[in-house]
């Protein structure tokens, strides 16, 4: 089995900031890269004396610490884990809660497309290396379901045999506590990268900060967006790959349909949202991938502000 955590492509990697954005240029401010939640992390701040900035990622890092261990599916000791485990979880952390209730939104607007009930689909595919047979898909498929998640104040339960993934929209969650904790901090301008891209204020150049877009995370940019005060999400249906085939080649796609059970058909290369809120962006790329393009406009225009930069899988490029 060969199965990369899952790392949604919202720029190529460290290539385009460093060497094609307004960082290519020594700034005062400060740096920090890593993981956070199986994805690149990289927050730059500028226009900050160097001490204060750094005082400030270390905040973020410590922030970044504490909500990984509510929304890892990683880590032995996260909340996830622990309900994926028993099925239950007593006194859910407030930010587990208001994460759940923004996804019944975005499952609501995209018609049970976006669906972090997948999970045993997920698990069952890589364990069977990417092909599964008819028996294992609908046993994995009757184990899935958001209706099948019970969300209250005091508690989440998940049906018997049932996981979450929140891999499709904790990143961007996290991006928008990020750039939360820092803006109130006094940050006016910076870059803030926790899976997903998040722009504060302008560029030093003045500009919107520049981000490409692509569909393999070490794949070169086929375009730029600028960004201000807005986040973007990029999700490609072989951005990873499960299977022996690895990223980009043999194998299916991470990216699965929680009504048929199957990955995501050959619709799209690469769909990215671009919206104030990162969570938004990150959950509306994930459903749109699996959403035929006749039916796209629908989906974004129920969250007003929104922007889609896509690429179907015959090179057509749409812009909203």
């Amino acid at each position: 089995m060969s199965l990369s955590r899952r790392r949604f492509i919202t720029i190529a990697a460290g290539s385009l900031l460093t060497a094609n954005s307004a960082f290519s240029a020594p700034l005062p401010g400060a740096r920090w890269q890593g993981i956070a939640l199986g994805a690149h992390a990289d927050l730059r701040l500028t226009g900050l004396p160097e001490g204060e900035a750094e005082e400030l990622l270390a905040s973020a890092r410590a922030e970044i610490e504490r909500l990984e261990r509510i929304f890892s599916l990683y880590r032995a000791d996260s909340a996830l884990v622990r309900l994926n485990t028993t099925g239950v979880l007593d006194e859910p952390a407030p930010e587990l809660l208001e994460l759940c209730s923004l996804v019944s939104g975005i499952h609501q607007a995209s018609r049970g497309k976006f669906d972090p009930s997948v999970q045993p689909l997920w698990a069952a595919y890589a364990d069977a290396n990417g092909t599964l047979d008819r028996d294992t898909l609908n046993a994995a498929r009757a184990a899935t379901g958001w209706n099948k998640v019970h969300v209250s104040a005091d508690q989440i339960r998940i049906a018997p045999g049932g996981a979450l993934t929140f891999n499709g929209i904790a990143q961007g969650f996290i991006t928008d506590k990020i750039v939360a904790l820092l803006t109130a901090q006094g940050l006016e301008t910076g870059l803030i990268s926790v899976g997903e891209i998040a722009a504060v204020g302008l560029s030093p150049d003045g500009d919107g900060w520049r981000i490409g877009l692509a569909e393999f995370e070490d794949g070169q940019p086929e375009t730029s967006i600028r960004l201000h005060d807005q986040a973007v999400a990029t999700s490609s249906p072989r951005g990873t790959m499960i299977g022996s085939g690895g990223i980009g080649s043999a194998g299916i796609g991470h990216i699965l349909d929680p009504v048929s059970g199957l990955p995501a058909p050959t619709i799209w290369k690469r769909v990215s949202v671009m919206h104030r809120s990162a969570a938004v962006a990150d959950g509306l790329s994930t459903a749109a991938v699996l959403t035929e393009p006749s039916l796209l406009h629908e989906l974004i225009a129920r969250f007003p502000g929104t922007r889609v930069n896509a690429v179907t899988d015959q090179g057509t490029h749409i812009l909203s």
